[in-house]
């Protein structure tokens, strides 16, 4: 039997709403709102908490289809993804600059089962440090569909849709919000571009970051690669690979990359150098090069001599013939 796996994720950190669903998960996810909320009813929790005093975050769930679903509920760490947006599903990553996290000062994931049709009230507590902490920590409720697929068909085949769904909780013990910190912590080279870690030092969540990478040879003041991105968004103490990748191939040798950040009112003038033990390639370039068809002209040419050589020997021949 073959299954086939499709997951959707429904964010709702910037998207206002009360209630979280996805058409055909056939569970729903609400979100009950303290009354210490700050900033309104956004649809994902937003809190101002006390140091040390414990907070229920406190999730509807609704099983919506005329199945029993299982489902579990996590809490996860925010982080900024390799494309530049924010991510909440469960991961490892953890930057050293982070203080606090939600899912250290959280409770344990929770597994509930849901008739048809029946909803159930799910609390977890995070308990913040007993100290004010700057900033902000961002995480979510993460909520995934467990439900085992149904037999296969006849044809041997099963299709099915897993969906998970994510409600965004951001804690602060003050509104006062710190500014975002970007660092260039390391340069590597791969094969067909150039990665540039770039870390968000601070508990701050921030987004229309621009980018403009450039690349320059060593002691050059002409750029011979320029990048630019936009619309990009950083998790608070979190880090990602911006990739810089080149138009044409870069040589071997020793380099430097320039990026100039701004976001609002925050500019950064990051810089580092960095040496290619071997040449960088774009994949494009390198699929071209492969693609290529052999060029044409020596089959000319090898066809033209077999004429010359086939109206050669006919000569030969009738001459000799005459000659008989």
């Amino acid at each position: 039997m073959r299954r086939w796996w499709w997951v959707l994720l429904a964010l709702v950190l910037l998207a206002p709403g009360r209630k979280v669903q996805a058409e055909g998960a056939g569970f729903t996810v609400t979100p009950k709102l303290p009354s210490n909320q700050i900033g309104g009813n956004t649809g994902w929790f937003n809190l101002l908490v006390k140091p040390g005093v414990k907070q229920n975050l406190t999730v509807e769930v609704d099983n919506q289809s005329a199945e029993t679903k299982k489902l579990e509920l996590s809490l996860t760490n925010a982080f900024t993804q390799d494309n530049g947006q924010v991510g909440y599903e469960p991961n490892k990553k953890q930057d050293a600059s982070a203080k606090v996290q939600l899912t250290a000062i959280g409770s344990k994931p929770i597994t509930i089962t849901l008739a048809a049709r029946q909803g159930r009230n799910v609390t977890f507590q995070v308990t913040p440090p007993a100290k004010p902490f700057p900033g902000q920590v961002l995480g979510a409720i993460y909520v995934r569909d467990l439900t085992k697929p149904a037999q296969a068909s006849g044809s041997g085949f099963a299709v099915t849709n897993q969906f998970a769904m994510v409600v965004a909780v951001q804690l602060q013990t003050s509104q006062k919000l710190v500014p975002p910190e970007l660092h260039l912590l390391a340069v590597k080279p791969k094969a067909d571009s150039v990665s540039a870690t770039i870390q968000n030092a601070q508990p701050r969540l921030f987004g229309k970051l621009k980018l403009m990478a450039r690349i320059y040879p060593a002691g050059a003041t002409k750029a011979v690669v320029t990048q630019r991105s936009t619309n990009y968004a950083m998790a608070p103490n979190s880090a990602f690979n911006y990739q810089v990748t080149p138009k044409t191939a870069l040589a071997a040798g020793k380099y430097r990359l320039v990026i100039d950040a701004s976001a609002g009112s925050y500019k950064w003038h990051l810089t580092r150098n960095f040496t290619l033990s071997a040449p960088v390639v774009p994949s494009q370039t390198a699929a071209a090069k492969k693609s290529s068809p052999a060029p044409w002209w020596p089959w000319v040419i090898a066809l033209v001599a077999m004429l010359l050589l086939g109206i050669l020997v006919g000569w030969w021949r009738g001459r000799k013939t005459q000659r008989g």
